[in-house]
């Protein structure tokens, strides 16, 4: 999914989603536990499932800002994952520039969470943010960190709005 870069902020609304309370420990996620979770948090997913191996996809949205989930290391019946992969892609509306460059860098140097990225070619910037299960989270944990992304998301468009430093 693409978007424009300059479009606005997510909602505050998600930045406080409710986490569900719950001591059951998780060292992996269905795709009805997946949807359960993010719908939880506010994001909007639709599901569907990746033509080569099964694994679960799910697209969402945060605020006004698509994106997708991809499920990792997947095994049993059902399948459980214990990787989620996050990311938004954004179009420029114009060529990359070095200064671009900049911004993704200042980002990856200023953040704990997510990570982004130029994706060469393309005229577009991007996002990701990766929750681990294996070895055990509990519901909680994992609801918090979903609902971590919807900032994750807020705080990349907010450098590129902002552009590059002049420091």
């Amino acid at each position: 999914m693409k978007h424009t870069l300059m479009t606005g902020m997510v909602a505050a609304a998600l930045l406080t989603a409710p986490a569900s309370a719950s001591a059951q420990m998780l060292d992996g996620v269905t795709a009805s536990q997946l949807e359960n979770v993010l719908s939880d948090a506010g994001l909007s997913p639709s599901m569907m499932s990746d033509a080569q191996t099964g694994a679960p996809v799910a697209t969402g949205k945060a605020g006004q800002f698509d994106f997708y989930v991809r499920a990792l290391s997947c095994s049993g019946s059902p399948s459980a994952c214990e990787t989620l992969v996050f990311f938004a892609n954004f179009e420029l509306g114009r060529a990359v520039t070095a200064s671009d460059y900049r911004i993704v860098n200042g980002f990856n140097d200023s953040q704990v969470f997510g990570r982004a990225y130029v994706l060469d070619g393309t005229n577009e910037v991007g996002v990701d943010y990766v929750i681990e299960l294996n070895g055990g989270v509990s519901e909680d944990h994992l609801s918090q960190n979903i609902s971590r992304w919807a900032d994750v998301i807020s705080t990349f468009v907010s450098k590129f709005q902002e552009g590059e430093p002049t420091s």
